[in-house]
Formats: C-alpha cells, sequence, structure tokens
C-alpha cells in the first residue's frame, strides 16, 4: 500500500518485479533505434547435420525460441542440406531423401539448451536430438527465435528486502543509483513491487 505522504508499508514482501524497463524512444540515444530493430525482429538459423547451429542475441537480450524442426521435409524441400557421405554409398540415399520425417523433441531441446540465454551452440545430429526417424537421410536443424530484452535489477530485491523488511512502513525512491542501471542508455525505467502485510 503506498500512503499519501509517498511511503511505502510493508511487513513482508511476496514477490518483488523489481525494475522493470519501459522503452521511451523519443528520448532514446541513437543507437537505441537500431537496438530496437534488433530486439523486434524475427531470427531463423538453419545448420546440418554434422555441423553446429549457433543462436545468438544482441547485448542485454535473451534468446525466445519460438520454434525448432530437425529432420527432413522431403526432396522438395529448399532447405535440403547436401548428402552426407554415409547416404551416398547407401543404394536407397535417393529415395531417403525424397520422404518427409521429423524428430518431435527438436523444440524441446532447442529449449532446454537456448531458453533465456544470451547465445548457444548445438551439434546438429540425430544422436542428440533421440530417435533417428530417417536414418540413411541428411537432416537439417531449423530454429526460429526472437530476443528479447533482458532488463531488471539483480539488486532490487535486496534492497528492498533490507530497507522494508519488518516496518511499518517505508520509503524508496526508484533511482538507477539504488538500483543500477540494467537497461540500455535512455531506457525509462520503473519500480515495481508487490508485497504484503
Amino acid at each position: 500500500m503506498i500512503f499519501s505522504d509517498g511511503t511505502l508499508s510493508a511487513v513482508s514482501f511476496a514477490l518483488l518485479l523489481g525494475i522493470t524497463c519501459l522503452c521511451d524512444l523519443s528520448k532514446g540515444s541513437p543507437d537505441f533505434s537500431g537496438y530496437l530493430s534488433k530486439v523486434l525482429r524475427n531470427y531463423t538459423e538453419q545448420a546440418c547435420d554434422g555441423d553446429f547451429l549457433s543462436v545468438r542475441c544482441p547485448p542485454r537480450t535473451t534468446i525466445t525460441v519460438q520454434s525448432a524442426f530437425y529432420g527432413r521435409r522431403g526432396a522438395s524441400d529448399p532447405q535440403q542440406c547436401p548428402h552426407t557421405y554415409q547416404a551416398l554409398l547407401s543404394p536407397y540415399s535417393t529415395r531417403e531423401d525424397d520422404r518427409y520425417c521429423s524428430v518431435s523433441t527438436a523444440l524441446q531441446k532447442m529449449l532446454d539448451e537456448c531458453q533465456d540465454r544470451r547465445s548457444c551452440q548445438v551439434l546438429v545430429n540425430s544422436r542428440v536430438f533421440g530417435t533417428d526417424q530417417c536414418p540413411g537421410s541428411s537432416k537439417y536443424l531449423i530454429v526460429w527465435y526472437k530476443c528479447r530484452p533482458k532488463c531488471q535489477s539483480s539488486v532490487a530485491l535486496q534492497v528492498l528486502t533490507s530497507r522494508c523488511q519488518g516496518k511499518k512502513s517505508c520509503l524508496v525512491r526508484a533511482s538507477t543509483r539504488d538500483f543500477g542501471d540494467p537497461c540500455y542508455a535512455g531506457t525509462r525505467k520503473y519500480l515495481s513491487v508487490i508485497y504484503t502485510c
């Protein structure tokens, strides 16, 4: 509860959301529009069997995996990877690469490896993704992702707890001096607190 004199009453905190950022484009730095365009776009990365797939987001953002596909979409797929050496030796390689196959664990694997990180690298290989639905066929991994801003103070809970825990009321000013500046230059910030009495 916030009293009319601007103080905050709190006996204990149930949850602190921390400092979250609101973007103010009119007061941002010249680099902010470039940063914002990178954050708002959709990314796609692809790698063939045996290669590493690298996913990376700009500073102060983290990966949000939207979808993933590991397998083969058939001969008509324009994103086909070249036949593997093993597949070239197989008399059925052409027929095998014409069929559709996918692994259902691709999305979960990419979430486990990359979600909420700034960058990650995954070996594209059927052993990594589980059961091989089309042995002998060359397969590939495609990942669709976004870069989500990561802009929260890591000390907000500590600061509020030390100033307000066990008191009938407390006054806390939301400032970068007290909470640091985890956001991109020119980003307006606010403090949000959830508490119980």
